[in-house]
This record gives structure tokens, sequence and C-alpha cells, in this order.
């Protein structure tokens, strides 16, 4: 039987999120479907892509500031590139993710009449989006077959102009890459972690300060990560004089190494999609504190079980929670137990499964 042809639709394939969960996606289901990855702007795939996986792009690079004018050039014209590339490439059914590429993909499909699913990534109460691009998904949404998000609270947003039976919840799959680095033989250092953008959503602030007041001797923070806070971020290790014992790391391809060696999970973020790195964290064994922000972690956590939920921007229980982990080994090695049996759910197995399922249904109707 002729192979089904997949096309997942992004932005790019950088370092982040849901570039990771369209490469580890893309690679699993390249086993029984052709998969091919349209992304708007051309660069370099940051994470790492079977030889079976084809990558073709709308432009060659992004052009920001763009006027209201280009913008609505841009618009049409990504609709009608992506159009000729699912054409092109015999595409039958195609997949996007992010609320804008969202939007290019469901009209893109309807005009060749074949199927297509989006995602949502980010919750959409904290979404960038202006309110032109709003009002454009609520109207474009219901044209998709299926929308496809990781938590509850997000599927509730959704349900105010998609009928409930057309969202589908599926978590975000562990990039098995990463997991295949598991090693609990290496020895634990005294380091606390943290993977994410530079920005003010991840507040790494709160956490550097935290650090700071606590002061606890021999221990790192080290911040894995780049963003458009980079700099502050680095004037204000300088100010509190912790240039010897906080490091941003940037963007770093070895991250599990880090998370083999770290002692401490750390995630004040004010609000997420669905946590990756606390996800990853967690799976490496890792005793993590994390803001209950939405959306997320109260799905992954349950409080001092395994793991550590605390109020979005309560920088006292921060401090307190850090200090708690610090001061107790014994609790650090029983909460990172209880957190790495905690995420087998989200081996990519598991998750492919459920995308299959989707898909196959969808294409069989």
């Amino acid at each position: 039987m002729e192979r089904k042809k997949v096309a997942f639709i992004i932005s790019s394939l950088t370092s982040g999120g849901a570039e990771r969960v369209v490469s580890t996606l893309a690679n699993s289901l390249s086993e029984q479907f052709d998969i091919t990855i349209i992304t708007l702007y051309k660069c370099k795939p940051f994470y790492p892509l079977n030889n079976s996986v084809n990558v073709v792009s709308c432009k060659n690079s992004y052009s920001g500031n763009a006027s209201v004018f280009l913008s609505v050039k841009n618009l049409f014209g990504f609709i009608y590139t992506i159009f000729k590339l699912l054409k092109r490439h015999k595409i039958d059914i195609a997949i996007g993710f992010m609320s804008t590429t969202n939007i290019y993909t469901i009209i893109s499909s309807n005009l060749l009449n074949i199927p297509c699913i989006v995602s949502e990534r980010i919750h959409p109460e904290y979404s960038s989006l202006n309110n032109f691009w709003r009002k454009v998904r609520r109207f474009i949404y219901p044209l998709s077959n299926n929308l496809v998000v990781q938590t509850h609270d997000i599927k509730v947003y959704f349900e105010s102009f998609l009928k409930p039976k057309k969202i589908t919840i599926i978590r975000n799959p562990l990039a098995p890459e990463l997991l295949k680095n598991r090693d609990s033989s290496v020895e634990k250092e005294k380091i606390i972690l943290n993977v994410g953008r530079l920005t003010n959503q991840k507040n790494q602030e709160a956490l550097i300060k935290a650090f700071h007041k606590i002061q606890p001797k021999e221990w790192k923070l080290q911040l894995i990560g780049s963003g458009k806070n980079k700099e502050k971020y680095k004037a204000l290790i300088t100010e509190l004089n912790l240039q010897n014992s906080v490091t941003l790391l940037g963007n770093i391809n070895n991250v599990f190494d880090h998370y083999n060696k770290a002692s401490i999970f750390a995630f004040p973020s004010r609000y997420e999609g669905f946590p990756n790195a606390l996800t990853e964290a967690m799976a490496f064994g890792l005793p993590c504190i994390s803001a209950d922000c939405p959306s997320g972690p109260s799905e992954l956590i349950e409080n001092n079980i395994n793991g550590f939920l605390i109020p979005v921007d309560d920088d006292n229980a921060l401090e307190n929670t850090l200090r708690l982990l610090i001061e107790n080994p014994e609790k650090r090695v029983t909460i990172g137990d209880e957190a790495k049996k905690s995420t087998s759910s989200f081996e990519v197995d598991y998750i492919t499964n459920q995308w299959k399922k989707l898909i196959t249904s969808l294409l069989s109707k």
C-alpha cells in the first residue's frame, strides 16, 4: 500500500519547544508516513532529523518590523507558497504548528481540499497575537479538521468557538535522542538548572535574585537558553556580584549533560503552553520546582510528591523551596525518583500512537 504523505508546517526549525516537538514527531512518524516539513523561513535544523524527512522553505530569510502592507503581502504570499508546496509534494494531510502558521495551513489545505490538523503551543490568553490575528483565528480555526492542544485549560478556551469533538489533547513527546543519554551513574553536582528562553515569560530574573538571597555555599546556578533578556540578566548577575556562581550558557546541543549533572531544576515561568523543559528535567529524575502557571505544571506535578508547585511570581516561595531542597539531599532523591516514574507516558512511542490514530482517522474520512 502506498504510504500517505504528511506535511508539518512551522515558522522555522531553530531551537525551541515547538521546533523540538515537530522534529521528534517527524522522525517517529516517518516510519509509517512520508514526512515533509515546510518552514516559513529557511534555517539549519537545530534538532536532529532522519534522512527520510524532507525539509522545504517558503522564504530564505525573515524580515522583521514589517509594515501593515508588508504583513498583508506576507499573509497572501505564505498561503500561496504553502498551497504550491502542498500540491507539488502531493501531501495527503497538513499539520500546522503555532497560531499564524496554523491560519496559513488551514486556508491552503481547504483550497486543496485536504484534511488539516492545527496545534497550539502556548496558552492562548497569554499569546502575543494582536487583535487582528485573534479575530482571524476565531474565524478560520473552525475550518480545520482538528485542533491539538496540550492541556485541559487550553481545550476549554477553544471550546468557546470550536466544537469540543474537534479538539484533542495530546501531550508533547520526550525526545528519544535526549532520553537515550540519561545516565544515573553521573555524579550529581551542586547545580540549580533552568532551561528556557531568556524572557519575561520564563522569569529567570526571580531565580537569579532568589539564588542571591540564599547564597548557598559551593552551589552554582546555570541558565540554558537565549533571548531578549540576556543583556539584562548579565547586568543583574554583575550587579549582584554573582559572576563566579551564575552562568548563562546560551543554546546548547548537549543539554542532557546538564540534566545528568544538576541536582535541582527551577522553573518560575509566568505562563506556558506545555513545558517541555520541565517534562525533560523530571524524566531525568531531577527534583523540580515550578510556578503553578497556566498551563501544564499542575498536570505534571503533584505537589510535594514528584515535585513542588509554587504560586506565580511568589519570590518568597521560590526562595524557601530552593532552600528546602538545597538543605535536604534525601528529599532531592525521593522527589526526583517520583518525577522520573511519572513521565513514562510522555515517551515518544506513546505520544506518536495518539498522533497516528488522529491522522489515520482523518485520512480515512
